[in-house]
C-alpha cells in the first residue's frame, strides 16, 4: 500500500489494523498553530495557539474513531481492514469489502454515525458540567477560542452566555462536540465521490442501476461537490478547502478513467485499487473476500474451545468405558449389586445421552 507522496510513519497496530501518520499532517498542524499565534488581522488572542493545538489533538482522536468505525463495520460485513492513514485532510481506511451494496453502504455510514455517537455522548456529559446545561456553537465555520482571561464563551439552552475556563471539563467537552459535529457535516453534506455521503449514494443506486452506473453518478456528484468546495475555498481563503477540492477532483478523475477505460492511474501515488477508500474497479462479483485475519482474542477463544472439546471427548470415552463395566456387572449379579454411587452414575450418563439425542 503506497500512501500519498510515500511519506508516512507507523504509529500503532491494533486488532490487525496498522495506523500510520502522514508526515504532512504535523506540517499542516504546525502551520495552523503558527497562524493562530502570529496572524495580524484580527490580532491573535494571547494563548489562542494553545487552543488550536488542543482542538487539533481532539480532531485527530475523533477522525481516528471515525476511521476505526469503518474498519469495524467493514469486518462485520465480511471484509477485512488492514490500515488507517491519518493525513492532513482527515483519514483513509483501507478496507476490502464484498461486492455488495449493503456492505458498502453500512461501511460508509459507520463513519458519520460514529461522530454522531461520540458527539452525543459528549453533549450529554456537557449538561452535567454546568447548572442548567450548556450547548456549544453550532456554526460549522467558526472556532471556539478563548476571548480573554483564558476563558471561552458557551451558551445555556436559554441562550445565556457563560464564560468557561479553558482546559476545564466543559471546555474540552464542548470542543469535542464541535469537532464531531463538523466532521459529521463534512461527510454528510458533501454528497459526492469519494466522501462518505458519495459512497452511500453509490451504494443506494447500485441495486437499481448496477455498480458501474451507480459509481458514475457518484463521480458526477463528486465533480459538483468539488465545484462548491472550490468556491468556498476562494471565498474563505482556506488552504485546507483548496486541498480538499483538489483531492475530490483527482479521486473523481481517476475513477472516471477506470470506469471508461479500465486504465491504471493512481492518486498522488497512493494505491487505491483495494479497500473502502479505494478508487474501485468495476470487477464482476467473482473473487470472494480474502480470509479474515484471526485476532489474538479469536485465537484464544479457539484454543479454549479446542481444549474444552478435548476434555469432553476424554470424559465421554471414560463414561462409556465405565458404563460398559457396570452393564456387565448388572448382567452377572443383577441391579441389586450396584452401589448408590454406581446407580447415580448410570442415571446421569443415561440422562446426558438422552438429552443429546432428543
Amino acid at each position: 500500500m503506497r500512501d500519498p507522496f510515500l511519506w508516512s510513519i507507523p504509529l500503532v497496530r491494533c486488532f490487525g489494523v496498522q495506523v500510520k501518520l502522514h508526515l504532512l499532517f504535523p506540517v499542516v498542524a504546525l502551520g495552523m498553530i503558527l497562524r493562530a499565534a502570529f496572524r495580524t488581522e484580527p490580532p491573535p488572542v494571547p494563548g489562542a495557539w494553545i487552543d488550536i493545538t488542543i482542538i487539533i489533538g481532539l480532531a485527530f482522536i475523533s477522525i481516528l474513531f471515525h476511521e476505526a468505525a469503518h474498519c469495524v463495520v467493514g469486518r462485520a460485513m465480511g471484509g477485512d481492514a488492514t490500515e488507517i492513514l491519518m493525513w492532513p485532510l482527515g483519514g483513509l481506511a483501507n478496507v476490502d469489502l464484498p461486492h455488495q451494496p449493503r456492505a458498502h453502504f453500512l461501511t460508509a455510514a459507520a463513519g458519520p454515525a460514529s461522530n454522531v455517537l461520540l458527539g452525543a455522548i459528549c453533549l450529554l456529559l456537557l449538561q452535567f458540567a454546568h447548572p442548567g446545561g450548556l450547548t456549544p456553537s453550532w456554526n460549522p465555520f467558526t472556532y471556539m477560542l478563548r476571548v480573554h482571561d483564558a476563558q471561552i464563551v458557551l451558551h445555556t439552552w436559554g441562550d445565556r452566555e457563560v464564560l468557561v475556563p479553558v482546559f476545564s471539563t466543559a471546555c474540552i467537552l464542548s470542543w469535542l462536540v464541535r469537532v464531531n459535529y463538523a466532521l459529521f457535516l463534512l461527510n454528510i453534506v458533501l454528497v459526492g465521490f469519494p466522501m462518505d455521503a458519495g459512497r452511500m449514494l453509490q451504494a443506494s443506486l447500485w441495486p437499481w442501476f448496477g455498480y458501474r452506473q451507480a459509481t458514475f453518478y457518484a463521480v458526477i456528484a463528486g465533480f459538483i461537490t468539488m465545484f462548491f468546495v472550490a468556491v468556498y475555498c476562494i471565498f474563505a481563503e482556506s488552504v485546507l478547502a483548496l486541498g480538499l477540492a483538489l483531492f475530490i477532483y483527482m479521486a473523481c478523475k481517476t475513477q472516471w478513467i477506470i470506469l471508461e477505460t479500465g486504465g491504471e492511474e493512481s492518486l498522488f501515488g497512493y494505491d487505491f485499487s483495494q479497500g473502502y477508500t479505494s478508487l474501485e474497479r468495476d470487477l464482476p462479483p467473482a473473487a470472494p473476500p480474502r480470509p479474515r485475519k484471526v485476532s489474538w482474542w479469536q485465537q484464544y477463544r479457539q484454543k479454549k474451545a479446542a481444549k474444552r472439546l478435548e476434555r469432553e471427548e476424554a470424559e465421554r470415552i471414560s463414561d462409556e468405558r465405565r458404563m460398559d463395566e457396570l452393564l456387565e456387572k448388572v448382567q452377572r449379579e443383577g441391579m441389586t449389586a450396584l452401589t448408590d454411587e454406581e446407580r447415580r452414575f448410570m442415571k446421569r450418563v443415561s440422562d446426558k445421552y438422552r438429552n443429546r439425542h432428543s
